[in-house]
């Protein structure tokens, strides 16, 4: 399990990242360079965000196949 240390120094704390699925181009190339930035920091995964009522369906499940296919725990 990937953990961070707290601030006090002496307790791990799992860490995840959520997103919001991209709606252009452009934000799916910032979105990959994100998380290979933030996976520096060895977080336990990366969520997508499920729109309400499911809108935002087929974006959620492509950017969650693209951080998977990019070697990362997503979900």
């Amino acid at each position: 399990m990937s953990t961070t240390t707290a601030a006090s120094g002496n307790t791990t704390v799992p860490i995840s990242f959520e997103f919001f699925p991209p709606n252009t181009p452009v934000g799916s190339d910032k979105l990959k360079t994100v998380v290979a930035e933030l996976a520096a920091v060895r977080p336990q995964f990366f969520s997508v965000t499920y729109g309400a009522g499911g809108s935002t369906r087929e974006k959620t499940f492509n950017t969650v196949m693209a951080i998977a296919g990019a070697g990362f725990e997503a979900a």
